[in-house]
This record gives structure tokens, C-alpha cells and sequence, in this order.
């Protein structure tokens, strides 16, 4: 038994370490990887689908602008699977650490106005 134990305190001494020194070294994600939900604003038609199906809130939609809330997203994929135009995808932003509040949202003009 006390062998055991020497040997499970030695293993990661004798090997390569089994993370990566982020943020040094970028993340290697899977292509599955879901980041944040992204909206093509030529493809959007505001019938607010993705925001009736959102469990958490998270999208808000005004005649203009199309906003989703990192900080209660839960990358669910549900806006995506109701949008009628497929104007939305989960796109490959993961890293959302903001020092506000107001950092957490993300905010895409639809309608043609830019």
C-alpha cells in the first residue's frame, strides 16, 4: 500500500504534464466545441424565435439590434434550432471574461442598418 501511494506521487514527475500553460499556448478546442451564438444580420428576419426558446433569457431583440448575454448563455443550441432563416450559429468565441457586466453582451445590428 505505501507503495502506492510513493508511486502515484511520482507518475506525474517522470511524464509530460497533461494540460497546456493557457493562456500562453491557445486552447485546442474540437470543431463540436460550442462558443457563443453569433447572428448573420442579412439572414435575420426578427420574428424572435431564438429568444421565445432561449431557457435562460439570454437574447434580447429591439427593431434594430440582436444582443445575447454571455454571462447567462448556457450554449444550449436552442436558438439555433429555432431560427426559421438560420441566421444563427455557434461560433467559436469561448472566451468571455469581462471586467463588467455590460463586456457580457454581444450586440449585432440587424435590418440592413449598419
Amino acid at each position: 500500500m505505501p507503495m502506492d501511494l510513493l508511486d502515484r506521487f511520482l507518475r506525474p514527475l517522470r511524464g509530460r504534464p497533461l494540460t497546456r500553460r493557457y493562456p500562453d499556448e491557445p486552447a485546442v478546442l474540437p470543431l463540436t466545441a460550442r462558443g457563443l451564438p453569433e447572428l448573420d444580420p442579412q439572414r435575420c428576419d426578427a420574428s424572435a424565435d431564438c429568444v421565445a426558446v432561449c431557457p435562460t433569457g439570454a437574447i434580447s431583440l429591439t427593431p434594430d439590434r440582436w444582443t445575447v448575454d454571455a454571462g447567462r448563455c448556457v450554449f444550449c443550441d436552442a436558438c439555433v434550432l429555432a431560427c426559421p432563416r438560420e441566421a444563427i450559429h455557434l461560433g467559436p468565441r469561448f472566451e468571455l471574461a469581462s471586467r463588467s457586466r455590460a463586456g457580457l453582451r454581444a450586440t449585432t445590428r440587424i435590418g440592413g442598418r449598419r
